[in-house]
């Protein structure tokens, strides 16, 4: 864009192994999916994102795990790896094209939860001037970026590249409280 940054308001993604996003307006970042840790925020290939607080409490109870071990599965077991069993998103993606449920499942969350963070951002600056998504998931196939951008309706006029609008969709697979 030809434009300068203090006039621009943009989401960024970063999908890689590790993952977040980006709300900035006029220049300046107003938000950012992580928090205090890396455990906020998107889904990725080993960590939980968004989650219930009480959750590690509730592991505590149910398991007899001491906190330092939970905190561990959640780092280190969760994500995508805790959906599927691996957190390569090359072989998620070959598997889930593969009609393999639990990929399909684990790439269906990732991308329902960027399409999510895209939907917030663009309530929270109001207009959108470009969505950038950085990292290897785009550059392993755009799949990760065409199928959350080309389903949120609030992405407007947003335009993709014609290598990403050419992407299969398996976006579309997961619906949080319905059935596949």
């Amino acid at each position: 864009m030809a434009r300068p940054l203090t006039t621009l308001n943009l989401i960024t993604l970063h999908l890689g192994n590790g993952a977040s996003a980006t709300a900035i307006e006029r220049g300046k970042i107003i938000d950012t999916s992580m928090g205090l840790t890396p455990l906020e925020g998107l889904i990725m290939g080993t960590r939980c994102g968004d989650l219930d607080p009480a959750v590690p409490f509730y592991l505590a109870r149910r398991t007899g795990r001491p906190f330092a071990e939970i905190e561990g599965v959640l780092n280190r077991e969760s994500g995508l790896k805790g959906i599927c069993g691996v957190n390569d998103m090359r072989e998620i993606q070959s598997r889930a094209l593969g009609s393999d449920e639990q990929a399909e499942l684990a790439l269906g969350m990732f991308c329902y939860r960027v399409k999510k963070y895209i939907g917030a951002y663009c309530a929270a600056l109001g207009s959108v001037d470009a969505i950038v998504f950085t990292g290897a998931l785009v550059r392993i196939r755009p799949l990760c970026a065409a199928g959350p951008v080309r389903d949120s309706q609030a992405s407007g006029s947003l335009s993709m590249n014609a290598q990403t609008k050419k992407s299969p969709g398996v976006s579309g697979r997961y619906r949080p409280g319905r059935p596949g």
